[in-house]
């Protein structure tokens, strides 16, 4: 069977997030979670509003949502959100190894299209590390299907 783009992507995802588990890093899937970041951007904005004599930056801490976003102040939410709403669709995953936030775009090529560079530039200039996870996925999968009779 020809295995689609769309499944090798997928097939890189896995692999890649298998990674960044395996080395206990925190990582957020952004093709899947982008929209949730941007949500709990939204929602602090709300509760801000409310209660605006706490600073931004209490709540970027101590929100539940730091898991997702892994800012430290509003200053680096707000530049997170504003590159997501611009860039988001390039990269595959934010991930924390411990040291740094790095961008992460996950491809079987070692050659960037010219969207991907810039985009990496964009992401440096917010102080941001960026990586390119490479993977080999064959073009086709070898499967066998198997009926299994119940006892009658």
């Amino acid at each position: 069977m020809k295995l689609e783009n769309e499944d090798k992507q997928s097939i890189f995802e896995i692999v890649a997030a298998r990674y960044f588990t395996t080395q206990n890093w925190k990582w957020v899937n952004l093709k899947k979670d982008s929209n949730k970041i941007t949500k709990a951007f939204d929602e602090l904005n709300e509760q801000y509003a409310s209660y605006s004599y706490v600073s931004r930056d209490w709540y970027v801490e101590n929100m539940g949502s730091r898991n997702l976003h892994m800012c430290n102040s509003w200053e680096e939410l707000k530049n997170l959100v504003a590159f997501l709403n611009t860039h988001g669709t390039i990269f595959n995953f934010l991930v924390n190894t411990g040291n740094r936030k790095s961008f992460c775009i996950v491809s079987n090529s070692r050659d960037l299209d010219e969207t991907q560079a810039n985009a990496i530039k964009e992401v440096q200039k917010l102080g941001y590390n960026t990586f390119v996870f490479l993977a080999t996925i064959p073009d086709e999968i070898d499967f066998q299907l198997l009926q299994v009779r119940g006892v009658n």
